[in-house]
């Protein structure tokens, strides 16, 4: 893996720009360390020597080959894991690539995501994934771990060789933005869960539910003269999916959940003891439908922004512990697709970049919970969950993998200055919050903001 130093524009043209020159030695001084034990913070040096972590303690001195960056100032957290970004390579490079990607994702403070299979072709066979894996290890500046198809071609008409592909350093099986309608092929995955710890991902959309659901029904599908996606579409998907669930064990998680049902039934199915998680995003926590009147086609998104009643619910999710982390959804298009009737634009958000901004404004200035929380639902969860090793804590040994965070930074969020090629964001001209200032995979700054 080759990684660069990138600042607030993509800084270089190939991935040996920039370069520290191999291996970095640093050292972080007087950072406030987020400790998921003891649920607190703790102001700590930090020594990288190499991709792991050598030493935390205090007042480490090193000699002068040591990069010393002084974090007095700072929030660190463990480098935060996304559970669904969309990299659109192979096939959708105009939209977005693993190396425009993975860097907007550094700079969002992520150094670990996971790439959604919504490409072409998409990685549905043990040849395809081996080509992804080679354009990952060209030109990816985090780690990407992708998540492998259903179904070939995520058509859902073929189910792929669950038990062959479950070999590879896959995460698990989606068919994204395709809910998996095949009852069968739901059981085949759940049961293929069991063993291999590959659980299956969903995007749960009854389509029987609605036409051509552009936004969310009710007053903005009214106000547009379009059909609308109920919250029945996804909340019914869950259900089914729950009931297989419960019939034949194995894992289940749900992407972007959205509705008040939804965060119901995923409730209850933890209280039986199923093993089930979700994600929810960045949007759906802060946005509502409203923004979609005065926005248009740039806050379309799947599934569509809802009702202050659906996020104060999935709020209310985060904190009760049935929501297990914050997820993108990074969903970058070009703003062609987007200048089109409501109707007709494409559907998402480039969220890589502003999803800690947004969470920390919404969840943690409003006192919704706590940045210990936060931290938590961008790192140490979606470790556990995935069964990631090394990563997650902030610990001797483990991958040296860490954001830090300027609390104080308040900033406008202006999609020019997006490193992802997805300019494609509700948030064009909001205040923001709260602001990654450098992120540290396998002990290498791969994103530096310019002071």
């Amino acid at each position: 893996m080759i990684v660069i130093r990138i600042s607030v524009s993509l800084a270089a043209n190939n991935v040996r720009d920039f370069l520290y020159g191999g291996t970095m030695k640093i050292l972080i001084k007087g950072g406030k360390l987020v400790d998921f034990q003891n649920n607190c913070f703790i102001i700590r040096d930090i020594l990288i020597d190499g991709k792991c972590i050598k030493k935390i303690d205090r007042n480490i001195r090193v000699q002068d080959d040591f990069k010393v960056i002084d974090a007095k100032d700072f929030y660190i957290s463990p480098g935060f894991i996304d559970a669904h970004v969309h990299l659109r390579e192979p096939g959708f490079e105009h939209k977005e690539t693993i190396y425009s990607g993975t860097r907007a994702c550094a700079k969002g403070g992520f150094t670990h995501v996971f790439s959604m299979p919504n490409t072409k072709p998409s990685p549905d066979s043990i040849e395809n994934l081996n080509d992804l894996f080679s354009r990952i290890n060209e030109s990816a500046a985090i780690k990407v771990t992708p998540v492998a198809s259903v179904t070939k071609g995520i058509s859902g008409e073929k189910v792929v060789d669950l038990k062959n592909l479950s070999k590879e350093n896959i995460i698990g099986f989606s068919d994204d933005g395709n809910p998996v309608n095949n009852i069968d092929y739901v059981y085949k995955t759940l049961l293929n869960s069991i063993d291999t710890r590959k659980p299956l991902i969903t995007h749960s959309e009854d389509k029987s539910c609605f036409e051509v659901g552009a936004v969310n029904r009710g007053k903005v599908s009214e106000y547009y003269n379009v059909d609308g996606i109920p919250n029945e579409a996804e909340f019914n998907m869950i259900q089914r999916d729950v009931d297989i669930l419960e019939q034949v064990g194995g894992h289940l998680h749900i992407c972007h959940v959205s509705s008040k049902e939804s965060i119901d039934i995923i409730r209850n199915a933890k209280l039986r003891g199923l093993n089930i998680t979700c994600e929810v995003t960045p949007h759906h926590l802060s946005l509502t439908e409203d923004i979609v009147i005065e926005k248009g086609a740039m806050a379309k998104v799947n599934p569509p922004l809802k009702t202050k009643d659906d996020v104060e619910r999935i709020i209310k999710g985060i904190q009760e512990g049935t929501v297990d982390m914050i997820a993108t959804d990074h969903a970058p298009h070009e703003i062609e697709s987007k200048n089109l009737p409501i109707d007709k634009a494409s559907y998402g958000f480039s969220g890589a970049e502003t999803a800690f901004s947004v969470a920390y404004t919404y969840l943690v200035k409003t006192r919704k919970i706590n940045l210990i929380e936060l931290f938590r639902l961008l790192s140490y969860n979606p470790s556990k969950v995935f069964n990631i090793e090394k990563e997650g804590i902030i610990k001797e040994g483990y991958f040296a993998n860490l954001t830090l965070i300027n609390l104080r930074k308040e900033y406008e969020v202006k999609s020019s200055e997006f490193v992802s090629k997805g300019k494609n964001t509700p948030y064009e001209g909001m205040k923001l919050n709260g602001k990654v200032i450098m992120t540290i995979y396998n002990g290498e700054i791969v994103f530096e903001e310019e002071k």
